[in-house]
């Protein structure tokens, strides 16, 4: 018998089901929205017959300033899976029509036209939403107040618009400027706010806007419908630091997954996605929670975090992932050559005090912006020499060597009494993974601003540090270093000011890090 002739039969048979079954593209749709804006999107239709109830249908959100193509290969997939995929450029960015606002009320009204369009023209079944940064935030938005979604994977998105811009009362300069200057086609609103919340001006106003486009406003919407959520945050990410979106999830009651992952905004979910685990994870969140496939997502543990330098992906049933923690004492230096310490026991001696001031940066710092934290998604850390970092303008404390590896997991929290000179000063706290060389390696930071009329006084001051994964080797020390500026936030208009810290039975400052 001739096996050519079969096999030639077999693979043209395989051909042909291979195209029956490949989804339409429909590369351009305009869509009207409810003001008649133009909204440019695309979309993908399976082949294969709408199951019972209609295909399981998602629509992604784009980034801030990118537009309908940015998911296109993963669109493509899905719909080759039986999805049903609309992607779209947001109002202001691509070909859209309108003017950007911010996740405002135009926008979300935006998602709901899109549902109603699909609902008109195709066999909508259940409906979910995905995005990364922008396209995450609006993904919330969009689900808290439309009932007719029941997915979302927020990626690289926000819980708390102040939090992101003003972290800590400290205006995140770098960050800010990027997206203003970036968004051409903007309500005028926009600019007048940045520049608010750039000179400490209306800020009820700042507040009251930042709070409309934040989704811890609308957690409860969320909860009622009953949407299942997938957080994805970075550990670099300085604009959507995952601090916010913990707390976020923490006050989610229906389906939830969190995943904490190295790199900083968004690149790690548009590059690597982490190795793929993201990508996937949200495939198969849409999987169960859109087409019921029984795929187990729903019983593993609802937290993956996954270890910065090293990229070991780890799993917990919940956040925050340890209860354990161990807190050491700041003890003073001598002089500013030398560094304070930290032990664990409070300090009981003489009065002291250190001083170090404003008026330059230094060495501790989060490395070259942007561009340092995108490097960590794929493990290559930020180095600083701890040696030259200047007592003048810093002061430095270590822990005790570690002689096994301290395996910190959460948001590490400074306490810490401080006599500032000035009305307005910022401190900048960096958390260093230190070797027998004197290298340190970045583990976390965070900025605080104080605005207090108590110049001249004693006052405590409490911050957390943003959320991280890290492991400090065996031999190694952790070491706090604090100074009073930093490259991506906007310093005070006056840095000549001191910062004296007291020392007493009394006045005892100390910092606590989680670890398992």
């Amino acid at each position: 018998m001739k096996t050519a002739p079969l096999l030639a039969l077999l693979g043209g048979a395989m051909m042909s089901a291979y195209a029956w079954s490949a989804p339409e593209y429909i590369a351009d749709v305009d869509i009207p929205s409810f003001d008649g804006t133009q909204l440019d999107a695309n979309l993908f239709v399976p082949e294969t017959p709408p199951p019972e109830g209609g295909y399981p249908t998602v629509i992604f959100t784009n980034s801030w300033g990118l537009e309908k193509h940015q998911y296109h290969f993963q669109a493509k997939e899905l719909a080759e899976n039986g999805y049903l995929v609309l992607s779209y450029s947001t109002r202001g960015f691509g070909f859209s029509g309108g003017l950007v606002d911010v996740a405002g009320a135009n926008s979300i009204a935006d998602v709901g036209v899109l549902i109603d369009w699909l609902e008109a023209n195709y066999p909508v079944g259940k409906l979910g939403m995905a995005g990364i940064s922008y396209g995450a935030g609006i993904s919330l938005l969009s689900a808290a107040q439309h009932p007719r979604v029941d997915a979302v994977a927020a990626m690289s998105g926000w819980a708390d618009v102040v939090e992101a811009l003003y972290p800590n009362e400290t205006v995140n300069l770098v960050w800010g400027g990027l997206l203003v200057g970036t968004a051409f086609r903007k309500e005028a609103e926009l600019t007048h706010l940045w520049s608010d919340l750039r000179n400490g001006q209306n800020m009820e106003s700042v507040i009251e806007f930042a709070a409309k486009r934040s989704a811890v406003s609308y957690v409860d919407e969320l909860n009622a419908n009953g949407t299942a959520v997938l957080l994805s945050n970075n550990f670099a990410d300085y604009l959507f630091k995952p601090n916010s979106m913990t707390d976020f999830y923490s006050l989610l009651e229906g389906p939830k997954k969190l995943l904490l992952n190295p790199g900083t905004h968004a690149i790690t979910e548009t590059l690597t996605g982490n190795y793929g685990h993201i990508w996937t994870t949200t495939f198969r969140w849409f999987d169960h929670h859109l087409k019921g496939a029984d795929n187990g997502i729903d019983r593993e543990p609802k937290v993956d975090m996954t270890v910065r330098i090293s990229n070991k992906l780890e799993h917990f049933e919940d956040y925050p992932v340890t209860q354990e923690s161990t807190t050491w004492y700041l003890r003073p230096r001598f002089t500013m050559f030398d560094n304070g310490s930290m032990k664990g026991s409070k300090y009981s001696g003489w009065s002291w005090r250190n001083e170090f001031h404003g008026g330059a940066d230094t060495f501790a710092g989060t490395g070259i912006p942007l561009i340092s934290d995108a490097l960590e998604g794929f493990g290559i850390p930020v180095y600083t020499p701890m040696l030259a970092i200047n007592g003048y303008f810093a002061i430095e404390y270590k822990s005790p060597v570690q002689w096994e590896t301290l395996k910190i997991r959460g948001e590490p929290q400074l306490e810490m009494w401080v006599k500032p000179s000035k009305k307005e000063v910022q401190l900048n706290a960096h958390l260093y993974d230190v070797g027998p060389l004197g290298l340190g390696r970045l583990i976390t930071h965070a900025p605080i601003t104080l605005h207090s009329d108590q110049s001249g006084q004693m006052q405590k001051f409490d911050l957390e540090l943003f959320t991280t994964s890290y492991d400090v080797p065996p031999g190694h020390r952790v070491v706090l270093a604090i100074d009073t500026q930093g490259l991506i936030y906007q310093k005070p208009d006056n840095t000549n000011y001191t910062i004296e810290v007291p020392y007493s039975s009394s006045k005892v400052s100390s910092l606590t890090v989680p670890h398992l």
